[in-house]
């Protein structure tokens, strides 16, 4: 694969989560992959480095302390900037909440590693 081939399948991954084994073992697992990492606890700090970090996907914890993961999800499609991010919710809260678009996937915790990647593969395709 050439350098610019390589460069291309990488992406910027935002990890939200407010559990932080849980935030280490997905970061770990999308560096492993090439991925540039960047992680938030909670929905100020996830606005805050989606804001200076321009990922191009986030992962999705639900279940933030509040405000919660709906009102981050909220204020990032608000966001000019920021509206057109492609989400992964990767939750351990049950059914998907009704204000999250149908074309958000959602992963129950312990989402499986392949299952992500192929998750953020799909989200960003490699050619974006």
């Amino acid at each position: 694969m050439s350098a610019t081939n390589m460069s291309a399948a990488h992406r910027r991954v935002l990890v939200v989560d407010n559990d932080p084994a849980e935030r280490e073992r997905l970061a770990g697992l999308l560096t492993a992959e090439g991925h540039a990492v960047r992680t938030a606890a909670s929905t100020p700090e996830a606005l805050e480095a989606a804001a200076s970090f321009r990922p191009d996907v986030i992962t999705l914890e639900m279940d933030l302390p509040s405000p919660g993961g709906t009102v981050f999800y909220a204020r990032l499609r608000r966001s000019p900037a920021l509206r057109e991010t492609p989400v992964v919710v990767v939750s351990g809260v049950g059914p998907r909440p009704a204000r999250l678009a149908r074309r958000v996937p959602t992963h129950q915790k312990p989402v499986m590693p392949t299952a992500l990647l192929d998750a953020i593969r799909k989200a960003v395709p490699a050619h974006a």
